[in-house]
């Protein structure tokens, strides 16, 4: 039996061992909103906010669209870290490290400048929609006698 993974979970742990994007967002790499943040720091939230999968029997592919928050201190900053991020995810597939998944596609969805105005002043934020497609380590598809 394989459990799929967690998309958002896989996609933190990737982008955080990805040195073009710590390098703008330190290990600021979230899948819930973080409690602190320093005023002016930048940070990423990464969030399911659907898909489905492609196959249901045997379930063991998921396609999960995630919804990616990059704030910066300003919107310049921002801007260069989902930059840095739609590169590294441009680039991501295959088994990971500890046979945690196996990516096997991304897509880009829209890419919105948004600033948070839950903050005073407003936030600068980029919002990215990407759709990933993964399955457990190690599942192999086979063909399902009909």
């Amino acid at each position: 039996m394989y459990a799929i993974p967690d998309a958002a979970w896989l996609m933190q742990t990737y982008l955080r061992g990805f040195a073009e994007v710590t390098d703008l967002v330190a290990q600021r790499i979230y899948c819930a909103f973080p409690r602190q943040i320093p005023h002016g720091e930048s940070f990423v939230l990464i969030q399911r906010i659907g898909g489905s999968p492609p196959l249901h029997k045997p379930l063991v592919v998921d396609l999960a669209v995630l919804q990616i928050d990059v704030y910066g201190g300003r919107a310049a900053d921002a801007h260069k870290a989902v930059a840095a991020i739609r590169f590294a995810l441009s680039i991501w597939q295959g088994e990971q490290p500890d046979n945690s998944g196996n990516v096997c596609g991304v897509e880009f969805g829209p890419l919105r400048y948004q600033p948070d105005e839950t903050w005073k002043p407003p936030r600068p934020r980029y919002v990215a929609d990407v759709s990933v497609t993964l399955k457990p380590s190690g599942a192999v598809l086979a063909r399902t006698p009909t």
